[in-house]
């Protein structure tokens, strides 16, 4: 699995971008409901590109922000950070280990990542209610008492996507 296109996928979803169903979680935690609600959720992603051959990744994650600004940070299972994607209206930036790359724009990071640009606006909409519809992708969502779950396919244009995001209560 090339640690790249894991890197990026936890950004999608961010978000997305994104953004998050796997392992469990050693980052810091936080339980505090108004942090969510102005931009910051603790959890889990798997994203699933549907080619041949299929490639899957799984990772804990923390993302902090809007799709304007923001931060996402990768987490292996035992709490190591993978890799940070950050992003404003100057650009985003790819950090893995020591290696830092950088970027025009956070769907620039992502199409490098993963081969496809992934609706982070639309993806952060849908972490805390769920929001508008996107053309060419299936966005549905889940309010369990343990957080939230978010689950988009993208349809078109191939390669297909799944990405599951896994939220922690806040």
């Amino acid at each position: 699995m090339n640690l790249r296109f894991a890197t990026l996928t936890g950004s999608l979803l961010i978000a997305s971008l994104c953004l998050l169903a796997g392992c469990s979680v050693f980052s810091s935690k936080t339980k505090n409901t108004a942090l969510a609600q102005n931009g910051h959720w603790d959890g889990r992603l798997n994203l699933r590109i549907l080619q041949k051959p299929p490639e899957q990744f799984s990772a804990n994650f923390t993302l902090e922000g809007t799709a304007e600004t923001g931060e996402l940070t990768i987490y292996s299972p035992i709490g190591s950070t993978l890799a940070v994607a950050s992003w404003n209206a100057e650009g985003a930036t790819l950090t893995e280990g020591s290696k830092k790359q950088s970027f025009d724009s956070m769907e620039a990071l992502t199409r490098a990542v993963t081969g496809a640009n992934l609706p982070l606006s639309t993806l952060m909409t849908w972490l805390n209610v769920d929001g508008e519809s996107l053309n060419g992708w299936e966005i549905r969502s889940e309010n369990p008492a343990a957080g939230r779950r978010l689950f988009a396919k993208r349809i078109s244009p191939l390669p297909q996507l799944q990405l599951t995001l896994i939220l922690d209560p806040p």
